[in-house]
């Protein structure tokens, strides 16, 4: 009684939210793909390459491709063509919303397994650092080589959904009699269960709880590395006079090493309830419905982390934040606020 109690509280939720959601994710949207852009150029002047900001711009770039994606959809499906958006349309947009699902997916995974990448490298450098050498060459190879693993792993995904024609009256009996002669193209699974299962397995496996159990236990080693590395840092301040001025890159690397911490944390903190959705419903599949329904608030969590590393660079980088001035204003505008 009180799950199908939480059930009917969750699908009124989700009905009601839905009306505005388009309104909320445009918008959102609009500032994430800007966002992003701004983070690709100015992360790629001579200033800013480094592997690390190197494999931040591919994470951009694929947060780009996600956030197209999510605009073009939101502003269809929730904003212009509300409630039905399927009823009376061509084969086009139902074809489009399969599309929009698979290469957000993929991009969206790609990007939270770079994030990954960012923090094994990032860890890597800073703990071994006369050991391993990492170049741009290395790191180019490594996100391309993460970005055909994902395209191949979603390859099940890819064959999961069709296109189908069926009267209206079927999906949406609330409106339409069985005398209705419109005709409405809805997106169905067009596979088998067994094909769905091993979708899901690959999901829930590869693209949530791994990455999501990649990020915690990286983002702890980085943290236990700033704490050994401020710690040498007060020793060496306690025996030489002149050590601020010798140590002035290693406050630097310090400081970046931070934001990557608060990046990794924070993308673990938006993936990880969803990890939790996906083992849950592989036990229980009453937890689906309720992963399906809260869909719209999965939308917002993931829209909102593809701008964390502009926020963060913007927040913490006093350099990165000139550059954005210097793309952005004028000269004559630049060179009186500089």
């Amino acid at each position: 009684m009180l799950s199908n109690l939480s059930g009917s509280i969750l699908v009124k939720f989700s009905e009601n939210y839905a009306q505005i959601h388009g309104r909320i994710l445009f918008p959102l949207t609009m500032f994430g793909i800007l966002s992003s852009i701004v983070t690709i150029v100015v992360l790629h002047k001579k200033n800013f390459r480094t592997p690390t900001n190197l494999i931040l711009q591919h994470v951009a770039f694929f947060d780009t491709i996600v956030l197209v994606s999510y605009n073009i959809y939101s502003l269809y499906f929730y904003i212009i063509h509300q409630p039905n958006p399927f009823v009376g349309q061509s084969p086009f947009w139902p074809w489009f919303a399969i599309f929009h699902s698979n290469i957000g997916l993929t991009a969206h995974s790609i990007a939270l397994l770079l994030t990954c990448l960012l923090a094994i490298i990032r860890y890597t450098i800073i703990s071994k650092p006369k050991q391993v050498v990492v170049n741009s060459t290395h790191v180019i190879i490594l996100v391309w080589f993460v970005a055909l693993l994902v395209c191949l792993l979603m390859i099940p995904n890819y064959l999961i959904w069709s296109v189908v024609s069926r009267p209206a009256y079927v999906y949406l009996p609330h409106l339409y009699t069985e005398n209705s002669t419109e005709i409405v193209y809805w997106v169905s699974t067009a596979t088998g269960e067994r094909l769905e299962k091993m979708s899901f397995v690959i999901m829930a496996l590869c693209f949530k709880i791994l990455p999501v159990f990649i990020l915690i236990i990286f983002s702890i080693l980085l943290i236990l590395n700033i704490h050994h590395v401020r710690q040498l840092r007060e020793r060496l301040h306690r025996r030489y006079v002149y050590v601020s001025s010798s140590t002035s890159s290693s406050k630097r690397e310090l400081r970046i090493t931070r934001m990557l911490v608060f990046i990794t944390l924070f993308t673990a903190f938006v993936e990880f309830p969803q990890g939790l959705f996906f083992i849950a419903s592989g036990i229980d599949k009453n937890f689906f419905f309720l992963y399906a329904h809260l869909g719209d608030i999965w939308d917002i969590t993931s829209i909102s982390s593809s701008f964390i590393t502009f926020i963060m660079y913007c927040l913490m980088s006093q350099q990165f934040r000139v550059e954005i001035y210097a793309l952005i204003l004028p000269k004559c505008w630049t060179k009186n606020s500089i």
